[in-house]
């Protein structure tokens, strides 16, 4: 019977392993639908709801007890081999897995394209790509929420009291961009625009975001624009082995790199990095295949891509992601405060200091108040040690920023990250 199995296969599937997960939230699909099965041979007649909703359909129907119902909005994976069990429950249905041409097998994962030297070709589906980006994620050891809709990000975030790291965008789609507008801590990884050959994330530029967000103001000068992490590189992989799928059987494809990207975040969560750096050597080479569009750091295409805001892969053994910045539009020079770890940091210390600024609120606001919130914001920078030169940080909460007697408490912190000559001002002020 075919399985999905030899896709992550030990001799051919490198695996990592994390001990803080980064929780990243992935559309694979939509809405699930009731499927029928009145296709060529008995195929499915409809789509399900692509890879979700055909993950949906395998957990309440093909497992006794279900694992789950139909209303699901999410599924949870913390590992490829969960992933893959679920889909190779789906076996017995016709022509999903793997059909071959003009099978009737449109809504299922993989085809049977023919042979080549005495070799089975597949070909993935669109179901097939969903599914392979899944995989190449979960082999970073990050946790994957495999959605039908943004509404699932919401709902798991409601159900589990979490927030997620990052949401990953194989295609650059409206919905994933407007959901990130009212969540000011997740990052959304989106790929550059398409190639001369159609391959989204081949292409120089970022997507138009002032269209995907439904509005300019957007773009430029928010703090959403620097939850946006665009990334140029496609993926190939080549004569991967797929017997457990058909016997005697390869398959080779291209996806652009943005699940690997995720991959790079999770390193860096992992590793108490997440306010340096994604990229470089260190953090950022791929597994389970090769990037095909690798960039020198002599081409001065490399500062045009850094105009554009646009992250890429360094020509190099092995390659690795070879920029951090952030932003939803293109131009002029980047600055230190382009960079992801400065994004993160001010996203940081600003969620601190609106903690120490609710909790003070209805204090009287004199120098003893003050004094008490500067000692707190102090204590709170010290978890940033390793990232900020504590010499040059400067906390200012006095009569200098506050009036005696005020219904507004303000506080301002003024930071240098170490990998940064600039430094970066954060302020906050509450309100009763």
């Amino acid at each position: 019977m075919p399985s999905l199995s030899s896709f992550i296969s030990s001799n051919q599937y490198t695996k990592e392993s994390t001990t803080i997960p980064l929780l990243a939230g992935m559309q694979l699909g939509t809405t699930y639908a009731g499927i029928t099965f009145n296709g060529i041979s008995g195929a499915a007649g409809n789509d399900p709801g692509g890879l979700f909703g055909w993950l949906v359909y395998s957990r309440r129907y093909n497992y006794t007890p279900p694992k789950g119902t139909t209303g699901d909005q999410y599924i949870v994976y913390t590992n490829p081999q969960d992933l893959v069990g679920d889909l190779n429950k789906l076996t017995g249905v016709t022509a999903c897995l793997i059909s071959n041409q003009n099978s009737g097998g449109t809504f299922g994962f993989f085809e049977n394209i023919g042979t080549q030297n005495n070799v089975v070709r597949l070909f993935p589906l669109q179901n097939g790509y969903d599914f392979l980006y899944a995989i190449h994620y979960l082999a970073y050891g990050g946790r994957l929420i495999i959605t039908g809709s943004p509404t699932g990000f919401s709902q798991y975030q409601s159900d589990n009291n979490a927030v997620l790291d990052v949401i990953i965008d194989k295609s650059g789609t409206t919905s994933n961009a407007q959901w990130l507008i009212t969540q000011p801590y997740t990052i959304g990884i989106f790929p550059s625009i398409a190639d001369a050959n159609g391959l989204t994330g081949g292409g120089y530029t970022m997507a138009n975001f002032a269209n995907l967000f439904g509005n300019s103001s957007y773009v430029s000068g928010s703090t959403l624009a620097k939850r946006v992490f665009n990334v140029c590189g496609l993926k190939t992989i080549t004569d991967a082995d797929t017997t457990t799928l058909q016997s005697n059987s390869k398959i080779t494809y291209t996806i652009n790199a943005v699940s690997d990207t995720a991959g790079f975040f999770t390193r860096a969560k992992n590793r108490n990095l997440q306010y340096l750096t994604v990229a470089g050597l260190q953090l950022a080479t791929i597994l389970n295949g090769n990037i095909i569009n690798t960039v020198s750091w002599q081409d001065s295409l490399k500062d045009s891509l850094r105009a554009n805001r646009v992250n890429f892969f360094v020509t190099n053994n092995p390659k690795f992601l070879g920029g951090d910045l952030v932003g939803s539009t293109a131009g002029g020079t980047p600055s230190q405060e382009d960079r992801i770890g400065v994004s993160k940091l001010k996203t940081a210390i600003t969620d601190d200091l609106n903690s120490i600024g609710i909790k003070y609120l209805y204090s009287i606001n004199n120098a003893t108040t003050r004094n008490q919130v500067t000692t707190e914001i102090r204590s709170k920078m010290n978890k940033y040690s390793s990232f900020i030169n504590t010499a040059s940080t400067q906390i200012i909460c006095d009569s200098s920023n506050n009036q005696n007697n005020s219904q507004t408490l303000a506080m301002t912190v003024v930071f240098q990250p170490i990998l940064s000559v600039d430094s970066f001002e954060v302020t906050v002020t509450v309100t009763q």
